[in-house]
C-alpha cells in the first residue's frame, strides 16, 4: 500500500492549487490540512517542514518543498514514482500541541549568541571600517555586533567583498538602482533587517524608492523618476538571483530595453554585473541576518516604517541602543580602506595572480570565481578561501564547511555550485573513497535523521543548518536550529552562520552569470557515481534506471550505478539515491516560495535570450560582450 500523502496548505492560495493539481494530474490521494484552521496545524507544518510558507507537501514521511518541486516532479514523470517508493507516515498523532508549538517556534540566534562590541575597537586594521560605516550610515550597525565573533572574517567581508560591491554597483546601476536592486533581493528572500537598511540608507530618495518601482512596474513612471523599465528589468533580476530564477528571457529582455535607461551609461553586461554584486552582498548579509535574527535599529525602523511601509517583522526593533555608538572621535592613524584592500590583492598577487592563488589555496579556479569583476577577483578569491578552508583563525573543518554549501546549492536547485561544492568538500576530505561518500551522503545526512550515513551528530546538525539557511523566507524554528545550538559553541555558531552567508553569496552571482562546471568536477561526479541534477539529489527515484543525456553543454553521463548498469564505474557498489530522470531546471520555474507572504516578483518574459557565451546554453539567443571571449584553465 502507497505511504499517505499529506499537503499543508491555506485557502486562495494559488501556488497550494498548482501543487494540488499536479497530484491530481498524477491520481494521487492526498489529505489536505489548512494551516488556517488552527494554531495545531500551522505548528505542524512548520515543525515537519522547517518553512514558514505553504504549500508543503509530504509523499509519506518525504518532504517535497513547494509547488516548484511538487511540478517539476510531475513534469519529469517521477511524482508518481516517487510517491508509490515511500513507506513512512506523518507522526502527527504522536506528537501533542504543545511539542509541536515548541518546535515550530522560530528562536533567533540573537537569543543564544552574546553581542561582541567592535564599535570602539583597539584593531588599527578595522579603524577604517569604523570611519566608513560612520560616514555612510553614522553607526556601527547591529549585525557586526554577531559577525564580530570572528574578526577575521568580519574585516574580510567589509574589505574583500561588501565595500568593493556596493560600490561597483552604484558605479554601475547609478545610487537610485542600487537601492531599489538591494530592497528587491532582500525582498524576495524575505529579510526585513536588509529591507529596512535598504529604504533608509539613502534618506528620501530610498525611502519613496518602492512608489517608484511601482509606478514603472505599472507603466506610468514620470520622466524624472530613475526607475523606468530598463532600470525594473534589474531591480526584478536581483529579486530572480535571490530564488535561482534568473532565464535567459529575462536576461534577454534587458538589451531590448537599454535605449530606455534613465540613469546609467554602461552598456547591458556591465549593469548585469552590477546587479549582480549587489544580489551577492545581500545574499550574504539576507542570511546571516536572518539566523541571527538581529534587530533593527530604532532611528531606521521608525523611519522605514512611517515612511515607507517597511516593517522590522521578526527581527525586532533594538530600542534599548540608539543609534549613536560611534558617536565618539574615532581612532585616528592606521591603514586606510584602500590600503586594506590594498593588503588582500597584494597576497593574491604575491601568489602569482588569481589562478594559482586559487589553485593552491583550495584545488581549482572555479568558472564563477574567472567570471567574477577583475578589479574584485583578488579579494574574493582571499574571502572564499579564508572563510571556507582550514585556518587557524575558525575551528570549523574546510570540508564540512563545503558540504554545507553543497547542501544549501542543493536545496536551492543550483546544479553548478553543488557540484563545485561536493568537489571541493572531497578535495578537503583527503580525495579518498570515504571523502566521496561524504559527498554522496550529505543531503542525506542534512534531511533524513534516521538514515545511516558517515556523519556525526555535529556534522548532522550543521548540515540541517545549512539547509535551513537555504530557505525563504528564512526563519529558525526550535526544531531546526536546537540540534546545531547544543552540539557547537556560541562563536562557532557564527562561523557556520558565516559559511551559509559565502553560500548564498556565490549563489546569487551564479544564478545570474550562469558558470559552467568544470572538467574535474564533472570527471570527479561521473567516476563516483553522482548525480548533478540537484532535483534528483533532493528526491531520488529508487530503481529509476541508467540515463544518458546531454545537459548545458556537457557531454555528460549522469547516471544511478546499480550492479547491472555498465556504466557503472567497476567495482561501485549500488547506491539507489543517485537516480537522474530528465527534468526541467527548477531554477527556471515560477518562485512558490513567499506567494503567501509577500507580492510576488517575477520578472517580465522576453522573447530573446541572453547568456555569457557566444552560444547561449539556456536560448537561442547569440551574443558578444565581454564575456564570451572567457576560457577556461581548468580543461574544459
Amino acid at each position: 500500500m502507497p505511504a499517505p500523502i499529506t499537503a499543508f496548505t491555506k485557502p486562495d492560495c494559488p501556488y497550494c492549487a498548482r501543487a494540488k493539481r499536479a497530484l491530481d494530474a498524477e491520481g494521487l490521494l492526498y489529505e489536505q490540512i489548512d494551516v488556517t484552521a488552527s494554531d495545531r496545524n500551522a505548528d505542524a507544518s512548520v515543525y515537519l517542514s522547517g518553512i514558514a510558507t505553504v504549500p508543503q507537501v509530504f509523499l509519506g514521511d518525504l518532504h517535497v518543498n513547494g509547488s516548484t518541486d511538487v511540478v517539476a516532479l510531475q513534469e519529469a514523470g517521477r511524482l508518481a514514482p516517487l510517491a508509490r517508493a515511500q513507506h513512512g507516515r506523518l507522526p502527527l498523532d504522536e506528537l501533542s500541541d504543545a511539542e509541536l508549538a515548541s518546535g515550530a517556534e522560530d528562536v533567533p540566534l540573537r537569543d543564544l549568541i552574546p553581542e561582541s562590541d567592535g564599535s570602539r575597537t583597539d584593531d588599527p586594521e578595522a579603524w577604517p571600517i569604523l570611519r566608513f560605516y560612520k560616514e555612510f550610515f553614522g553607526f556601527w550597525p547591529n549585525c557586526f555586533y554577531y559577525q564580530h565573533h570572528w574578526p577575521e572574517a568580519y574585516k574580510l567581508f567589509v574589505y574583500c567583498h561588501n565595500a568593493g560591491a556596493i560600490g561597483l554597483g552604484k558605479d554601475q546601476l547609478g545610487a537610485p538602482v542600487m537601492m531599489a536592486a538591494a530592497f528587491s533581493t532582500s525582498n524576495a528572500h524575505g529579510c526585513n533587517y536588509c529591507m529596512v537598511h535598504s529604504r533608509a540608507t539613502g534618506g528620501e530618495m530610498s525611502l519613496g524608492m518602492g512608489e517608484m518601482v511601482e509606478a514603472a512596474r505599472k507603466g506610468d513612471a514620470p520622466e524624472k523618476s530613475p526607475i523606468g523599465p530598463f532600470e525594473l528589468a534589474l531591480v526584478d533580476l536581483a529579486a530572480d538571483a535571490t530564488t535561482n530564477g534568473v532565464s535567459g528571457e529575462a536576461l534577454g529582455c534587458l538589451s531590448d530595453l537599454r535605449p530606455q535607461a534613465r540613469v546609467t551609461r554602461e552598456d547591458v553586461e556591465a549593469n548585469i554585473m552590477g546587479t549582480a554584486m549587489i544580489a551577492s552582498a545581500f545574499g550574504f548579509l539576507n542570511v546571516f541576518n536572518d539566523l541571527s535574527g538581529v534587530k533593527v535599529e530604532a532611528e531606521w525602523a521608525a523611519e522605514a516604517s512611517e515612511k515607507a511601509g517597511v516593517q522590522a517583522g521578526r527581527h525586532g526593533v533594538s530600542e534599548d541602543r540608539a543609534s549613536t555608538n560611534l558617536d565618539y572621535d574615532l581612532p585616528q592613524g592606521g591603514p586606510s580602506m584602500e590600503e586594506m584592500m590594498a593588503k588582500y590583492d597584494a597576497i593574491v598577487a604575491e601568489a602569482g595572480g588569481v589562478e594559482p592563488y586559487a589553485q593552491t589555496e583550495i584545488g581549482i579556479f572555479p568558472d564563477w570565481m574567472q567570471l567574477w569583476p577583475e578589479p574584485l577577483r583578488a579579494r574574493h578569491a582571499h574571502f572564499y578561501a579564508e572563510v571556507m578552508q582550514d585556518r587557524d583563525h575558525s575551528p570549523i573543518p574546510s570540508e564540512l564547511k563545503h558540504l554545507m554549501a553543497q547542501v544549501s546549492a542543493t536545496a536551492r536547485g543550483h546544479d553548478y555550485l553543488a557540484a563545485i561544492e561536493g568537489y571541493l568538500a572531497w578535495i578537503a576530505g583527503g580525495r579518498h573513497g570515504q571523502a566521496a561518500e561524504r559527498v554522496r551522503h550529505a543531503w542525506n545526512a542534512a534531511r533524513d535523521p534516521d538514515v545511516d550515513v558517515p556523519f556525526t551528530d555535529a556534522e548532522r546538525a550543521a548540515l540541517k543548518f545549512a539547509w535551513l539557511s537555504a530557505q525563504t523566507p528564512l526563519t529558525t524554528p526550535r526544531r531546526y536550529v536546537q540540534p546545531v545550538s547544543r552540539a557547537f559553541t556560541q562563536v562557532e555558531l557564527v562561523h557556520l552562520m558565516t559559511v551559509c552567508g559565502m553560500a548564498s553569496l556565490t549563489q546569487r552571482f551564479c544564478a545570474i552569470v550562469k558558470p559552467e562546471i568544470e572538467a574535474p568536477v564533472h570527471r570527479f561526479h561521473e567516476e563516483n557515481g553522482l548525480a548533478l541534477d540537484t532535483l534528483d539529489r533532493r528526491y531520488p527515484v529508487p530503481g529509476a534506471g541508467c540515463r544518458h543525456e546531454t545537459r548545458r553543454g556537457l557531454s555528460a553521463h549522469d547516471r544511478k550505478a546499480t550492479p547491472d548498469c555498465p556504466h557503472s564505474p567497476p567495482g561501485f557498489a549500488a547506491f539507489p539515491d543517485h537516480a537522474r530522470e530528465a527534468a526541467p531546471n527548477p531554477a527556471e520555474a515560477p518562485n512558490d516560495r513567499h506567494h503567501c507572504l509577500k507580492t510576488d516578483t517575477t520578472s517580465p518574459s522576453s522573447a530573446q535570450g541572453w547568456a555569457r557565451s557566444a552560444a547561449c546554453r539556456t536560448c537561442i539567443a547569440t551574443v558578444s560582450g565581454p564575456w564570451a571571449s572567457i576560457s577556461s584553465p581548468n580543461g574544459r
